[in-house]
């Protein structure tokens, strides 16, 4: 009977966590993503930022090939994106932005969030 009551609890349990995405995904409206983005240059930076939804976040790595962390943290976003298609996750070279004098190898990994086309929040040398 113990064993039962426990077997009862986690299908219960299941049950409970397949309604609440279920309806998660039917309340959900707008763009999904699900991936991590390359951009290739400053102007499409821009243009991810100034003409996504004013409900998108976004989420944004600036990082550059040899530095540390910045090969995990991809790889951190990748799972993320997965998980939270909702926000739209991009990652650009810093020597694509037009502005790598600022995103120097000692402030990488960077991770900068938009939504509304502000900027919301950002993280300098992220380990």
């Amino acid at each position: 009977l113990i064993n039962g009551d426990k077997e009862d609890e986690t299908c219960l349990r299941k049950y409970r966590k397949r309604c609440m995405q279920d309806m998660h995904q039917r309340l959900s409206f707008g763009p999904k993503y699900g991936y991590l983005s390359e951009l290739q240059s400053g102007e499409q930076f821009l243009e991810a930022i100034e003409k996504e939804r004013k409900t998108t976040t976004i989420i944004v790595h600036i990082y550059e090939d040899g530095v540390k962390g910045c090969d995990l943290l991809n790889s951190s976003l990748t799972c993320l994106a997965a998980e939270y298609c909702m926000v739209r996750f991009c990652k650009i070279k810093a020597s694509n932005t037009g502005a790598e004098d600022r995103f120097s190898s000692d402030v990488l990994p960077t991770l900068l969030v938009y939504r509304g086309g502000e900027l919301v929040s950002n993280f300098i040398s992220v380990r």
